[in-house]
Formats: C-alpha cells, sequence, structure tokens
C-alpha cells in the first residue's frame, strides 16, 4: 500500500468512543473534552504495523530520524483527521513529511553523567572523541555526587536529538570497552556507568557498587540457613593517567577511534573492533558472553574469504595467522595452534548448541589477541599491512619460504 492508503487504513482502525466508556479493551487512547479516540487490543497489532510501513516508506525519515518522534508525529495527525473525520488524500500524503525533509543538519554535544573514573592530574581531559570532566563545571547539575564527572561526545549532521543520543550511548559504551580493553584486567572488577544514579563514592579512589546476599541451605522447609551479605567497593580508573590516555601499547587506538572509517586501511579499523570485542569479554559478568566476544574478536581480527571453493576451515586459518603474529619460536607456534583450535571447537560448541566444557580459557586468549594488537598497532613488520589480505599475503609467504 501507498502511504495515503497506509493512514486511512489506520484511520479506520481507529474508533471514536466517550469518555464514560473507556474500559480495559483499548491499547491506545487519545483523550480530549470532546471524547476518546481509541486503538482496540484486537486492533493494534494491525495499527502498529502500520505505523513501521509509514515510517518505513520514506528513506529520508526512515535514515534520519527515531521511530519516537516520527510515530508520535503520525499519531497526531491521524487524531486531528479522525476528529473531522476526513480521509487523507494522495495530495496530502505528498507533502506529508515535508517538515521533516526539508529539516537541515545540525550538530550537537551529548552529555551524560559517568561513575566508576576519576581525574587525578586535571580537571578535564580530551581521550579521542571524548571529553571527560568534573560535572561542577557544567552548568546544570547532572550528576548525584559532589564529585561526580561527566562525559561528552559531538555528534554531527544529525536531525533528531534522540538520534544523537542513541549514538552517543553506542560511543560511550565503546568509550568503556576500550579503557577495560587497555586495562588488561579480566577480573570483572572494573566498574564503569553511563547515567544515574551515579555509583556512591567512598573517596576519591573507591566507590561502593553492590551488595549482594544469598542464603546456602540443604533444603527449603525447617532450616536456618547460612547467610553470604558482601558489599562490593573497588576502585576508580583514573582514566587521565598516562597508562590509559598515551598507553605505550595502545594509544593509537584512540586515534583510530577519531579517524575510523578508512577505506584505504580496513585493518586499522579491525584492530578497533577487535579491541572493543576484548573489552566487552572482559567486561561481561556472563561466562558464555564472554567466550563468544572473544571469539567475535578473533574473527573480526583475522577472518578472511578468498572466495575459494578449497580452503581451510576458519579455525585452521585462524590458528595459523594469530600464531605468526605473536609467536617467536616452533614450539611456541605449534603450541598457540593447537590452543587456538581448541578454544575455537568451544566457540562452535556454544554457538550451534553442542555440548561444551565452560572454563575461563578465554581469558588467556584476551591477553594472546592484545599482544597481538599490539605487534600490528606498533611493530615495523605490519607497517605497510592496511587490509587483511596483506596479512595473509605475508603469513603465506613464510609458509612457503622453507
Amino acid at each position: 500500500m501507498n502511504l495515503h492508503e497506509l493512514l486511512n487504513e489506520n484511520l479506520y482502525l481507529m474508533g471514536m468512543t466517550e469518555i464514560p466508556e473507556i474500559s480495559l479493551g483499548h491499547a491506545k487512547l487519545w483523550m480530549s473534552e470532546d471524547g476518546a479516540i481509541s486503538v482496540s487490543n484486537q486492533n493494534y497489532a494491525r495499527f502498529l504495523h502500520n505505523l513501521e510501513s509509514i515510517y518505513s516508506l520514506n528513506e529520508k525519515i526512515f535514515k534520519r530520524f527515531s521511530r519516537q518522534r516520527i510515530y508520535k508525529y503520525i499519531e497526531g495527525e491521524l487524531v486531528k483527521r479522525k476528529r473531522i473525520n476526513e480521509l487523507f488524500t494522495e495530495n496530502m500524503a505528498s507533502t506529508f513529511f515535508r517538515h521533516f525533509e526539508d529539516q537541515k543538519a545540525y550538530s550537537k554535544y551529548i552529555v551524560a553523567p559517568i561513575s566508576g573514573i576519576r581525574l587525578d592530574n586535571s580537571q578535564k581531559i580530551k581521550i579521542s572523541i571524548f571529553e571527560i570532566g568534573k560535572s561542577t563545571h557544567l552548568k546544570s547539575i547532572l550528576s548525584n555526587e559532589p564529585d561526580g564527572y561527566y562525559i561528552a561526545v559531538k555528534i554531527d549532521d544529525i536531525y533528531d536529538d534522540l538520534v544523537a543520543i542513541d549514538e552517543a550511548k553506542n560511543k560511550f559504551s565503546d568509550f568503556i570497552r576500550i579503557i577495560v580493553f587497555i586495562s588488561g584486567r579480566n577480573d570483572k572488577k572494573i566498574f564503569i556507568k553511563i547515567g544515574l544514579p551515579s555509583y556512591p563514592s567512598i573517596s576519591h579512589q573507591k566507590m561502593y557498587v553492590e551488595t549482594s546476599s544469598y542464603h546456602v541451605a540443604n533444603s527449603l522447609e525447617n532450616e536456618f540457613p547460612n547467610s553470604s551479605i558482601n558489599n562490593t567497593y573497588v576502585e576508580k580508573i583514573p582514566v587521565d593517567n598516562d597508562f590509559f590516555c598515551k598507553n605505550e601499547n595502545f594509544s593509537k587506538i584512540w586515534g583510530i577511534y577519531e579517524k575510523q572509517d578508512s577505506k584505504n586501511n580496513t585493518m586499522r579499523n579491525r584492530l578497533l573492533n577487535a579491541s572493543i570485542a576484548i573489552g566487552e569479554s572482559a567486561l561481561s559478568l556472563n561466562i558464555k558472553n564472554s567466550i563468544i566476544y572473544t571469539s567475535m574478536a578473533f574473527e573480526i581480527l583475522l577472518s578472511f574469504d578468498e572466495g575459494s571453493l578449497f580452503q581451510k576451515s576458519i579455525g585452521d586459518r585462524l590458528a595459523d595467522t594469530f600464531a605468526f603474529i605473536v609467536s617467536k619460536d616452533k614450539e611456541s607456534r605449534l603450541e598457540i595452534i593447537k590452543s587456538v583450535k581448541s578454544f575455537y571447537r568451544l566457540r562452535s560448541a556454544l554457538v550451534h548448541g553442542g555440548d561444551a566444557e565452560i572454563n575461563n580459557d578465554y581469558i588467556t586468549f584476551n591477553i594472546l589477541l592484545s599482544a597481538a594488537i599490539s605487534e600490528l598497532l606498533n611493530n615495523d613488520k605490519y607497517k605497510n599491512v592496511k587490509s587483511i589480505d596483506s596479512l595473509y599475503a605475508m603469513v603465506k609467504d613464510a609458509q612457503n619460504s622453507y
């Protein structure tokens, strides 16, 4: 159906209701002094389906604006037509989104409270595209903590504040993952949070995260159980420490993040995205998710498809290339190849629903993957590697040199 047909079908699905007659049988209500317009539970699924179709018809609208904003606009226009009992014409539909189509792009800074970090050497700092500072420097109150912090990022070429916020959320998540990646910690003791309420501070260095409470009992009846109650206190991460913002092994990751989408150096984007995946693996409190994100890091960094009918399995290919980067001798190379293949079988069992013995071996591979990323970032041997093709050519040359 075209736009005016979809709009009119939704008008048909809407009913006029006297306010005293309003009941729980209505999934959606628009109320005014003149009465209520409603969509019944029975018609609501179709009504929503049409809303999504209307939203998706216009590519500019779909790409530039959030569902929340466009749905609200569509519903408002539908209510207006329903109240005067008139259908939409084709001419009306042709200009239905004119206001949105004519809107110019703009830029905005998105600012959010962040806890779990601290600044030891400055009042604010810029890391890649992010600015982190003390909330007291903002004109408005942002944090529930008197010594709280903010994180800000500039979003360009936007048409809808809600879309900008969603994009900023993704970037803030990337910031946290990269910090965890650079830390090299897999102990699940890094807690960085965007939004409120902030983690309560105990001191400049420490904060309270949560209290866990468990009972241990042989049965749930007639027994007084053993209790386990623990408060979790962790150290805030000093993000202005050179270890995080100027790390000799990984500081280039921040530069890649600032200048990503380089078509001439796809390897840089692989290094960035593999680092983010390792960070998520180290963050996740679910061991299965950690294993899957570690395997994602492997594939992001090293996967390659020649489009050939005859080629090694992905596990073999990843193992050979990984060993080429991180191993210094034949014995360690063979050991790493064996370990990677074993890990990849675990990953395959998890993904495909097979039996898998879950363990913490992924931590070893996070460490090795980090070492591989450092090598690819900093070793002059790889300075001309700008794509996965170039890296595999080096591996193949090495394999054929003996």
